[in-house]
């Protein structure tokens, strides 16, 4: 949380009308929820019975911005206009989304963003072979179970995705780190801005 709140969705960066992709049971409330720079805040989250979850969440920490959930997919967010938001946060969504929807996310997520509007991410990654070729080696070889258990999550070069989408924003800063978690197995991870 210390990662996720201090650095990733630190209250310096995240501001105006907020977009998160994955909203999942609420978590970044935690982080977010004293942000007097929030103006109002749009989840996306296909999954409908996250919602209670995420409601949840809201109450519980008070969230004193206007809060709305959506359904909808984030690779056509057909409820969320052009140019409209300042700052998308997503925090370990790619690793759940399968081929080619990561780059049409990524895609679709420019297009929402107002001129200079930032998407802040934090993701796990497939090890670098080269760095940790065991730990590759073992990520690939439990992927399959462990996409059941990681709710659909994979370990993909999510870098790679960042890069083709220097051709479409202005900028895209990221960096590899590890997340100060136990199991080696997800440690592994980046830490980026796209700014549109």
């Amino acid at each position: 949380m210390n990662l996720r709140c201090n650095e990733v969705l630190s209250h310096s960066r995240i501001h105006g009308h907020v977009l998160e992709i994955g909203t999942g049971t609420g978590i970044n409330f935690a982080c977010l929820h004293n942000n007097t720079r929030i103006i109002d805040y749009t989840g996306i989250e296909p999954n409908y019975h996250m919602h209670y979850y995420a409601n949840a969440a809201t109450d519980r920490w008070n969230i004193p911005f206007k809060v709305r959930l959506s359904t909808n997919s984030a690779t056509n967010m057909t409820d969320i206009e052009s140019n409209s938001i300042d700052t998308i946060i997503m925090t370990f969504v790619l690793c759940s989304i399968p081929d080619p929807l990561p780059k049409q996310l990524l895609i679709e997520a420019h297009r929402v963003l107002r001129s200079g509007g930032e998407l802040h991410l934090l993701e796990h990654v497939l090890s670098d072979p080269n760095v940790k070729p065991i730990t590759n080696s073992f990520q690939k070889l439990i992927e399959p179970i462990w996409t059941i258990v990681g709710d659909g999550c994979r370990f993909i070069p999510t870098g790679n995705y960042l890069d083709e989408m220097k051709t479409v924003y202005s900028k895209v800063n990221y960096e590899n780190i590890e997340i100060p978690v136990p199991l080696l197995l997800i440690k592994d991870a980046i830490k980026g801005v796209l700014i549109k």
